[in-house]
């Protein structure tokens, strides 16, 4: 039997033997080519499932990924990770396949990056750097410092990404095994190509030839610090990285042979996606060369080649190249279009970017601070994974303001009540209304009183942190769930908020005078009953509204706040 290409058959006799061998051939570590690999692991799981095998099914699914990943199949990637986490979630499968869980998760984070589900990525990527800080694992750190990293990189920002691998090196790279610290060192030489391509014409070329220093000298560390034998897909990204710097740096002959032996290996190793990224390294090459007409036929079949499967990146690359070639052999109808799509996919993308910071409330300081703060780790990673679970379901999500609605709010309370009182820890409500909301849609129209409540909605969570639970409950009333907080902290909470929405004037572009003010009501626990403090609350909000609104009110104490 040929490991590499021939799974075992099916042995009725011996059913374990069976399904060790389909196993075996789908481990990514082993010699199998990823399409034949694919196929084994599939077959390991629907025989683990027969055999009531959870841990071996769960193990086949996340190499299953892993190999798809290799073969470029990012979005079938993303369909069939999130079933296998939620496996490798739930105990005792958390312990026993811990590393496994940790890789998955980066596979379906890089998954997500090349499709542009940045959403997706950044929940998944924030999640590891969570999970690592109890761990105290120096390579689960580092391995979710690169999911990070590569996030930002997908997303357009090279320097944050370079800001977060370095430091994930600096803090746990003496701590992790060498082949990690080669793993994340060409990470560095790739987001070096990719800041070279971000300051190329536009910085001062000191500043880009420092670029290309540094990427090259992180380069050659990953490639002197590849284990004998090499791992052959670590292999071919180190090549091809560092092939690139060399060839931006005018070192041809060395650049050639590295891009070549590269794309040799990614293809007898079947690792389409390197592959097409290494055909965009060639085709420039083909035009430094002064050959544009070899870039061009490179670039046409490599565009038919990858087709609807195309990650962006290496789409961007691809039509760029393509266009930079018309345009030197005169064709400028056919360097318009490729230059039109460029555009296009940079706009997709930047698009892309701003949707999921808004959606997930990542920003960069939230990034920095989630990685290096281990405290707060284990708390926020199961917010992160309640959230992600939330706003998958559209059914729990307004349609206007992209916060949860009533079913999201009823969910999350469900779920959060009964755990703070059980460990005792305080929790507030907060009834939010717009004062006089009508009279802006009677003076203004629909479209601007829509436009206040989606930047009411905006303010509203850059002013809660991620663990509170945040909806729009009625039409210009939100409610605001905070956990850990008592009275004296839920009522600064409030009168910041209360000011903040007074002085801010940016709520319609379209009537830039347009001020809106708040009526708050706010109740504590206990007790731990939603419809309890949602009536409290509601009671200390009409209060407020009574007394002249712009103005918060608090609940009265209940008999058993005045029995403590």
């Amino acid at each position: 039997m040929n490991p590499a290409s021939d799974p075992s058959p099916a042995n009725a006799a011996d059913p374990a033997g069976t399904l060790h061998a389909w196993l075996a051939q789908a481990d990514p570590s082993g010699p199998t080519l990823p399409e034949a690999a694919c196929a084994a692991a599939r077959q390991a799981i629907a025989l683990a499932d027969r055999l009531g095998e959870r841990a071996v099914a769960a193990r086949a699914g996340a190499w299953l990924c892993e190999q798809l990943l290799r073969l470029g199949q990012h979005a079938q990637v993303l369909v069939a990770a999130p079933p296998v986490l939620q496996a490798l979630a739930q105990p005792p499968l958390a312990r026993e396949l811990a590393a496994e869980r940790f890789q998955l998760m980066r596979v379906y984070s890089m998954a997500a990056c090349e499709t542009a589900h940045f959403d997706r990525a950044l929940d998944t990527a924030q999640e590891m750097v969570r999970l690592a800080g109890p761990l105290g694992d120096a390579t689960a750190s580092l391995k979710a410092g690169f999911a990070l990293g590569v996030c930002f990189e997908r997303m357009g920002d090279s320097w944050q990404a370079s800001r977060v691998l370095g430091e994930a090196l600096r803090l746990h790279g003496p701590g992790a095994p060498p082949a990690q610290r080669v793993f994340m060192q060409n990470a560095l030489c790739a987001i070096s190509i990719g800041l070279y391509h971000r300051m190329h014409g536009a910085a001062p070329q000191p500043e880009v030839q420092d670029v290309l220093a540094q990427g090259l000298q992180a380069g050659t560390l990953a490639l002197e610090g590849l284990p004998d034998p090499p791992d052959p897909m670590l292999e071919v990204a180190i090549c091809g990285n560092l092939g690139e710097l060399l060839m931006y740096q005018g070192r041809h002959d060395a650049a050639l042979a590295l891009l070549q032996r590269s794309e040799a290996s990614a293809q007898a190793g079947g690792f389409r996606a390197y592959r097409w990224r290494l055909s965009t390294s060639l085709a420039v090459f083909e035009l430094l060369q002064g050959r544009p007409e070899n870039c061009l036929t490179r670039m046409q079949a490599l565009i038919q080649d990858m087709g609807e499967a195309a990650p962006q990146q290496t789409a961007i690359r691809a039509h760029h190249a393509a266009y930079r070639a018309c345009r030197a052999l005169g064709r400028f109808e056919a360097a318009l279009q490729h230059f039109e799509t460029v555009e296009r996919l940079e706009r997709e993308r930047a698009m892309q970017q701003l949707r999921a910071q808004s959606e997930l409330l990542v920003t960069r300081t939230e990034a920095q601070h989630a990685q290096w703060q281990a405290a707060q780790a284990r708390q926020d990673a199961q917010t992160q994974r309640a959230r992600a679970a939330e706003f998958a379901a559209s059914a729990e999500r307004d349609p206007l303001t992209g916060l949860g609605n009533r079913r999201h709010f009823d969910r999350r309370c469900a779920e959060l009540l009964p755990v703070l009182q059980r460990d005792a820890e305080p929790v507030a409500l907060v009834l939010v209304d717009l004062d006089h909301f009508k009279s802006v849609n009677d003076a203004h129209g629909h479209d601007v009183g829509d436009a206040a409540l989606v930047g009411l909605a905006a303010l509203l969570r850059e002013n809660t942190r991620a663990r509170d639970v945040l909806a729009r409950y009625g039409g210009e009333e939100f409610v605001i769930v905070l956990p850990g907080m008592g009275l004296a902290q839920a009522r600064e909470v409030c009168e910041r908020l209360r000011e903040r929405v007074a002085l801010h004037t940016g709520f319609c572009a379209a009537v830039p005078e347009l001020r809106l003010t708040l009526s708050l009501g706010l109740a504590c626990s206990p007790p731990y009953d939603a419809a309890a403090l949602l009536k409290a609350a509601d009671l200390a909000l009409y209060t407020a509204k009574r007394d002249g609104r712009n103005r918060l009110r608090v609940a009265a104490p209940t008999a058993a706040q005045q029995a403590a």
